[in-house]
């Protein structure tokens, strides 16, 4: 079968949407009586403008609250609306990587699998810029950074601009994720040594694996001034086993039994077991010189790196193969027309096993100096970053003729099993009952790699309303290139079968416990093939089914090599004014930037290559307003409107093009990439309301709207070519979308309690989202990946040497996509997600810490569906739970 993989994210089954208005309001009640005034935090520095560190006026306790109240006091500094994740103290963020901090920030939703948070979404969009300390960061030939790759143990903190000024480098219509690591000037202490050892255990893995970090970092007062310099190593592994049950599409067609009746079909229905060993390799190393206290110069380096040899197992019966002459009994779901059983003889049964072997190493490296005068402020970077991939998968298909296939479903799980004619069992782990089919070879090489430097300027300005200008130039060049082998399908040639059991180390069985044994499944176990062997002997498979040994040559027609030249100008007011007992400031406008691009690929005329050379030239200006009206000492109400544009994906950019001339039973048609694709163009306008009610407390309300334009999908068009009439399937810009919703967020740590009452706090956030886009044929649609409704409920407990969390985090239904083939619905619907995550803290001593953590403590069952929920169900999946058990320690 086609190589892939599809295991689902979680979901849960019900909606919790308890009113907290009372309890809320008396807990406001009770702060607001014991409040004690509090100066609010300093700014923090500016990702573009990268100002020196300010220190938080929070209170300096290296724990769960601490980090809470530092992360609030840098939201309130900010101009712009954003959230903010601050780690006091090194490891104790109670969260492995930066991508799983993300999911407690108000108004971000992300996607889970394979045992840990992958894909994060700013109010419902994934289009988002990520970068370090203000600097761009991506992986391979990627847009952005993979944040599930940055482990907590090197983060300091986090900021989530959801807004963003002209000072900020442009590519995210859904605001800027911008990461800042820790330098040597950070450390309370003139000398650090500080780390964490940790044993992780994923539970369906049934896999115990080590984890550990390192940090040293030494000051000292020279005559030249005050130095520093810091090194961080961290290793992360994650082994992980998921299992899905699923259903392929339905198709319309006569009840085998009662030809007048008509069914829907699936035409598989079956399983899979998804099992890989993630590691993860990281370190960065930072020089800080402060000549004097107006001036520093400083290096930054940072490495990450991946590697993971994931397997995916298929077990895939074709009901849909049922026919009159075939078929001994069939059932229909009650009140529906949708096949719920079914026995039938004869029937094509499949294994796959796909084995991959995926590695990624990526290296940044950045210079940069800062001086501030009287009334001026200046700073520079020069970075360079460089990242490369190399991904091997080797997918091998074998079946097996179902004497007697078995079909039922419950739940929405499919559970299909074979027996021998007379009912008896037909052993489907045994090796010499599978037949060798055909197989799959490929592997990509991809390569990016950037210069950029950015140079900005701060001006004090006495006149009147007017503060300060801020101005700024960033000039980058960035290349993406892909190469990749691919043979497509290959089948046995040489006219005799094979059998697994004929070749020698090559059977294997995989490991069962379907859905983590939520329910009992017939087929549990299946055979499959051994990993390594696809990976290691795949020469020697090859010539076994009489192709040819060698492995795949370079499919010219998957080559590109793209270079972007981008230049950007920015300039931007700041003012402040009274409006009556009304203090105002904010922040006014613009950036202008040109993008240079050349895209080389190739192009196809049946099977004829050629090569293809384009180059573009793309500029825009991108406004910006902001306005913070602080309506009292601690009420804020912000006001930002902006244009905020998106590239396309490197990939999407390849100008190649497959053209097939039209045929007896099929038209002319193509493929390809569109290197005509124009970035994707938001226009923004936001409002959020802050009341910082006590020192390190927030209740706030937010909303916004998102008109998009451009948005890009893949779908089919006629184009004339030569004269020729072409039906092309190609990436493309859309029409117009739209996207608007709600935030709300409270945080509180209820120390006016008396005693170990006064450690507990509380951090709640719901976030409502409206999002939709023309299809193709101008029909409205849904945006992917955006849930109408998402929320985090978090008990924290911090008192004496004992701390906690306790992390409830629900999202609802969310589209997935629009295309599939089939007679049902074309619209899948992942189901509702609920997560319960906890972290525990103790403190031996100053010095040592042990700790203890899981996820997904609810053992989380997951599902998605072709249109509406219970009519078509489509997949059951299992998410992996991880336990960790470890120690912390500072020198």
């Amino acid at each position: 079968m086609t190589p892939l993989f599809c295991v689902s994210p979680a979901h849960c089954r019900r909606a919790i949407r308890h009113p907290l208005a009372l309890s809320i309001a008396l807990l406001l009640s009770a702060g607001v009586h014991a409040q004690e005034a509090a100066p609010p935090g300093t700014a923090a520095a500016q990702p573009a403008t990268a100002q020196p560190t300010s220190t938080l006026d929070a209170v300096q306790v290296r724990g769960v609250r601490s980090s809470v109240e530092s992360a609030i006091s840098t939201k309130q500094a900010h101009k712009e609306i954003s959230d903010s994740i601050v780690a006091e103290d090194i490891g104790k963020l109670p969260d492995n990587s930066v991508a799983a901090a993300l999911q407690r920030v108000t108004g971000v939703q992300v996607a889970r699998a394979g045992g840990e948070v992958g894909q994060v979404l700013v109010r419902g969009l994934p289009n988002v810029i990520t970068t370090l300390d203000g600097r761009n960061v991506f992986t391979t030939v990627g847009r952005d950074m993979e944040l599930a790759d940055v482990p907590a143990e090197l983060l300091r903190s986090v900021d989530v601009y959801k807004t963003t000024g002209a000072q900020f480098q442009e590519g995210g219509i859904a605001g800027v994720v911008d990461v800042h690591l820790r330098r040597p000037f950070d450390f309370d202490d003139d000398s650090t040594i500080a780390g964490s050892v940790s044993a992780l255990r994923g539970d369906q893995a049934e896999k115990t694996v080590p984890n550990g970090s390192l940090t040293m970092s030494q000051r000292w007062e020279t005559g030249v001034g005050r130095m520093g310099v810091m090194g961080s190593v961290a290793y992360q592994r994650r082994p992980y086993q998921e299992s899905n049950t699923l259903y392929g599409t339905y198709d319309l067609k006569p009840n085998p039994l009662e030809p007048a009746q008509q069914l829907y079909v699936p035409y598989s229905a079956g399983g899979l077991m998804a099992r890989g060993d993630r590691k993860r390799k990281s370190a960065n190393l930072s020089f800080q010189w402060a000549p004097s206290d107006n001036s520093e110069i400083y290096v930054d380096t940072l490495y990450i790196g991946y590697d993971n040899r994931p397997q995916v197992n298929y077990w895939l019966p074709f009901p849909g193969l049922a026919n009159a002459e075939n078929t001994e009994s069939v059932s229909v779901r009650p009140g529906s027309t949708v096949l719920d059983g079914l026995v039938a003889r004869d029937l094509q049964t499949l294994s796959s096993t796909q084995a991959h072997k995926n590695a990624s190493d990526t290296y940044q490296a950045a210079l940069g100096g800062r001086w501030s005068g009287e009334r001026v402020k200046l700073s520079t970077e020069l970075a360079y970053t460089y990242s490369n991939a190399k991904n091997r998968a080797f997918t091998l298909d074998m079946d097996t003729r179902a004497r007697l296939l078995h079909m039922r479903s419950g739940g929405g799980a499919a559970d299909t099993w074979i027996t021998q004619r007379d009912g008896s069992p037909y052993d489907i782990t045994a090796p010499g009952n599978w037949v060798l089919r055909q197989y799959y070879d490929s592997w990509n090489r991809q390569r990016g790699e950037e210069w950029a430097w950015r140079g900005d300027a701060t001006f004090e300005l006495d006149a009147g309303p007017l503060t300060s200008l801020e101005v700024g130039a960033r000039a980058s060049r960035r290349t993406a290139t892909n190469h990749s082998g691919d043979t497509g399908a290959r089948d046995n040639i040489t006219g005799a079968p094979i059998l697994l059991s004929d070749v020698p180390g090559l059977a294997s069985v995989t490991p069962g416990n379907m859905l983590d044994g939520a329910r009992a499944f017939t087929s549990d176990r299946w055979a499959s093939a051994n990993q390594d062997v696809l990976l290691q002997q795949s020469a020697r498979l090859r010539t076994l089914m009489g192709q040819s040994p060698e492995a795949p040559l370079e499919n010219p027609a998957l080559f590109f090599d793209d270079r972007e030249d981008n230049y950007a100008v920015y300039a931007q007011l700041n003012y402040g004014f009274s409006l009556g007992p009304v203090p105002v400031d904010g922040r006014i406008g613009a950036r202008a930037t040109r993008l240079d691009s050349s895209l080389e690929g190739s192009q196809s005329l049946d099977g004829v290559l050629s090569p293809v050379s384009i180059d573009r030239r793309i500029d825009k200006v991108l406004p910006n307003y902001s306005a913070n009206f602080t309506l009292h000492e601690n009420l804020i109400l912000r006001l930002a409107g902006s244009t905020t544009i998106t590239r396309p994906e490197f990939a999407d950019l390849n100008p190649q093009l497959a053209l097939y001339q039209s045929t007896e039973s099929l038209p002319a048609r193509g493929n390809g990439g569109n290197p005509q694709l124009r970035p994707v163009e938001s226009r923004n306008a936001d409002l959020s309301l802050e009341w910082y009610f006590r020192p390190g407390s927030l209740l706030s309300l937010a909303g916004f709207h998102r008109d998009i334009e451009g948005y890009i999908q893949n779908y089919a068009a006629d184009e004339v070519i030569d004269g020729i009439t072409y039906s092309i399937s190609r990436p493309r810009n859309t029409g117009q979308g739209s996207l608007k919703g709600v935030e709300v967020g409270y945080t509180q740590f209820y120390d006016f309690l008396p005693g170990w009452l006064s450690g507990f706090g509380t951090q709640l956030n719901y976030t409502y989202i409206s999002a939709e886009a023309d299809s193709p044929e101008g029909i409205s649609q849904p945006l992917t990946n955006v849930s109408k409704n998402a929320y985090n409920a978090i008990l924290m407990y911090e008192y004496a040497r004992f701390s906690a969390r306790v992390a409830y985090n629900w999202r609802g239904d969310y589209a997935v996509s629009f295309n599939s083939s089939g007679d049902q619905p074309e619209q899948i619907n992942q189901g509702r997600e609920k997560w319960l995550d906890v972290a525990f803290n103790y403190e031996l001593s100053e010095r040592l810490t042990v700790f203890a953590e899981a996820t997904n403590l609810l053992g989380t069952t997951t599902d998605n569906y072709f249109g509406q929920r219970g009519a078509f169900p489509r997949e059951v999946a299992s998410p992996e739970r991880t336990y960790s058990l470890g120690l912390r320690f500072r020198l």
